[in-house]
């Protein structure tokens, strides 16, 4: 390995820093975009950069680096017009093919720099990126223009921290998605007629809710107007086991699991929601991209409250839960949550609008 890095250095190539002015100056007729990473939640929020480079260069063709996992995300949000696989084959076809390569991970990596290397872009974009060994900003020179960031930044705000947005030429903008008509009768069809639905979100794949303190903020918040209220759990691999305890610790309420669905049926399924319980995850982040009101649950460690804090206008409706104790840096640390002003602030949304 040791071996294979000093050869991938030895290729790559050396370019120049450039002034921001190039980025509005010259030409910039197809944006080729390299997400964070993999997960559902990065996709959504890459949503809204691509909603701020179209209007920045609206007649140039955005392409985003997918997996099989993201792509749906993007195909939802038709803001994309090209997709580039991780895989050597892609890359060649996709040399010289992009102007501009805006990489958003927070590392360099021997698979983004071989695909830098063949896919040759006129320039490239890069912003944070942690030190290591091998591959950092004193041995990588491949990038020509470089805007560092906090670790505490909001990922959503990156582009607004960099020269893209000189003379503010950038406007805050936030995640969208669609659906399909299809999937969105599918979804119609799991809630009851004429309830107010609540859908929980209460794990990702790394974080969940402890399934007692969930239950306590139901008991003590859901307790007027019970006919008239529909909680769906969202089944993932976690749901049945989480499902029975659910059950068991809120026998007064008619909590029911939603059946499997794909992600774009899943979509559908948050869109006709009218609340949304997440913790820090994917789900949570699809909630935002529809704009619904939310309760969101994030382990008190930085700097993931800040790279991470949900996308929402500040006219919908959230309340953020946090750990009672600060975890340091291990955000999946979500347990022991400081739950009594969530229940006020949720039981009082509730009555306000349920009639």
């Amino acid at each position: 390995m040791k071996i294979f890095k000093k050869l991938m250095l030895f290729l790559l190539e050396k370019r120049n820093i450039l002034n921001d002015e190039i980025l509005h100056t010259t030409e910039i007729n197809s944006i080729l975009i390299r997400p964070l990473g993999w997960a559902i939640g990065d996709a959504v929020v890459h949503t809204a950069h691509i909603k701020q480079l179209k209007k920045r260069y609206p007649n140039a063709k955005i392409g985003v680096v997918v997996a099989s996992a993201n792509k749906v995300i993007y195909e939802n949000s038709q803001l994309v017009d090209s997709y580039v696989y991780r895989n050597f084959l892609d890359y060649i076809r996709n040399y010289k093919k992009w102007d501009l390569v805006i990489d958003f991970e927070n590392n360099f990596n021997s698979s983004s720099l071989l695909m830098d290397r063949i896919i040759n872009p006129k320039y490239i974009v890069i912003f944070r990126k942690y030190h290591k060994k091998y591959y950092n900003l004193e041995t990588i020179q491949n990038y020509n223009f470089h805007y560092p960031q906090e670790a505490s930044d909001k990922l959503s705000h990156y582009l607004l921290n960099s020269g893209f947005n000189a003379n503010n030429r950038l406007s805050i903008e936030y995640s969208v998605l669609n659906t399909e008509p299809e999937y969105d009768l599918k979804a119609s069809q799991i809630w009851r007629e004429k309830t107010f639905r609540i859908l929980l979100s209460p794990y990702g794949s790394k974080r969940y809710i402890p399934v007692r303190e969930l239950a306590e903020l139901l008991n003590q918040s859901v307790t007027d107007n019970i006919e008239y209220i529909d909680i769906i759990l969202s089944n993932t691999e976690l749901a049945q086991e989480y499902y029975q305890n659910l059950q068991q610790y809120c026998p007064h309420l008619n909590i029911r699991l939603s059946p499997k669905q794909s992600l774009s049926e899943y979509i559908s399924l948050v869109a006709s929601a009218d609340f949304v319980i997440a913790v820090d995850g994917g789900a949570l982040h699809i909630a935002c991209a529809f704009q619904k009101p939310l309760l969101s649950f994030f382990a008190k460690s930085m700097p993931n409250m800040g790279a991470w804090e949900p996308l929402l206008l500040p006219t919908t409706p959230h309340f953020r839960v946090l750990t009672k104790n600060d975890v340091g840096t291990n955000s999946n640390l979500t347990e022991d949550f400081e739950i009594d002003q969530a229940i006020i602030w949720f039981k009082n949304y509730l009555i306000e609008n349920i009639n």
